[in-house]
């Protein structure tokens, strides 16, 4: 690519002016936004290599790569990964002149691969949230000089209005799969789940078990403590029942104060009688906790096995539930 000569402010800002409007001219898809702006900063400042990395748990992942960088393509940052945690955590621009006498990049040898002998890294920053980071490369001591750090910060503003919106959307729709209160998957993800269950029990003969759970006593919690203690109680036992699920099983909140627990793969033998020790231990537990005085917690649980020949995952949770709606009625019935 030709390098596109640094010139005058006036230049610069024509620069930055026609990035704006190769952005506007096209789709405003986080993809395409970054290929843009990595081919422009490479071009005005001579760089052999660019990348956006983004914050993902915690590390720093390669979102868009171009030049020498490009192999690093969804990746974890390799060349200079240090400068790019660092310019992440403390939200500044960092100028690497020599990565071989830098004391912050750590693996001298990953940048000697791609050629990284000075890196500038510029944080991508929006609403006062880091999102990540836009890293340049060239195999040149000292390429980078306060001009480019410049130029390189507002490029960096172009991509942090198109990542945010990207973040927003990721964020909007994971709302949308889960349960507010409890942060468990909802009904949506639990009949996706449940119908691919079936589908398995169908065609692989995989015995799967679906299990309703009801909790008596959180509405008297309620009226006798508030609504704050009512959720309180649901949040409590959301999170004594996570231990409960296995690793491919599902907990879900299916209704207001409806848990429901599909187990894929399992034994009827071992697994039932687990889950009913496990939910009069949480719910006992939960009691304590929370200091429940004068009300208790029950659990009446409604079981169904797959027979392989289940109509649809309505109909499975539907009679489920009036398993569990049964069960309560009995335990009424008995006191």
């Amino acid at each position: 690519m030709a390098t596109i000569a640094r010139g005058s402010k006036v230049h610069q800002l024509h620069f930055l002016t026609e990035t704006q409007r190769l952005l506007n001219a096209g789709s405003s898809d986080a993809d395409r936004v970054m290929t843009v702006v990595l081919e422009r900063a490479m071009a005005i400042t001579g760089a052999l290599g660019a990348a956006v990395e983004t914050a993902e748990s915690d590390t720093m992942v390669v979102r868009a790569a171009a030049g020498v960088l490009e192999t690093e393509h969804g990746g974890r940052a390799a060349g200079g990964e240090t400068l790019s945690d660092l310019s992440f955590r403390m939200g500044m621009s960092l100028n690497c002149r020599d990565s071989e006498t830098d004391a912050r990049v750590d693996d001298k040898e990953a940048c000697r691969q791609v050629g990284a002998r000075s890196l500038l890294v510029v944080p991508i920053v929006s609403g006062g949230h880091g999102l990540g980071v836009l890293k340049l490369v060239s195999d040149q001591a000292d390429r980078f000089d306060q001009t480019d750090g410049d130029l390189v910060e507002l490029m960096a503003g172009f991509l942090a209005t198109s990542l945010s919106f990207g973040s927003a959307l990721e964020h909007e729709a994971y709302r949308a799969l889960q349960d507010p209160l409890t942060g468990l998957p909802n009904r949506m993800i639990l009949m996706d789940r449940l119908q691919q269950a079936i589908y398995d029990a169908r065609r692989y003969h995989r015995p799967f078990g679906l299990f309703v759970l009801e909790p008596e006593g959180v509405e008297e919690v309620s009226s006798a403590l508030g609504r704050d203690a009512s959720e309180a109680v649901l949040r409590a036992v959301a999170t004594g029942l996570s231990a409960t699920v296995r690793s491919g099983d599902t907990l879900a909140r299916s209704d207001d104060d409806q848990f429901v627990i599909l187990c894929i793969n399992a034994e009827r033998s071992i697994v039932e009688e687990r889950i009913r020790n496990r939910v009069d231990t949480v719910l006992a537990s939960v009691s304590k906790e929370i200091g429940l005085d004068g009300v208790a917690l029950h659990g009446h649980l409604g079981v169904v096995w797959s027979a392989g020949n289940e109509a649809s995952a309505e109909s499975l949770l539907t009679t489920a539930s009036t398993a569990a709606y049964r069960a309560r009625r009995r335990s009424l019935a008995s006191r």
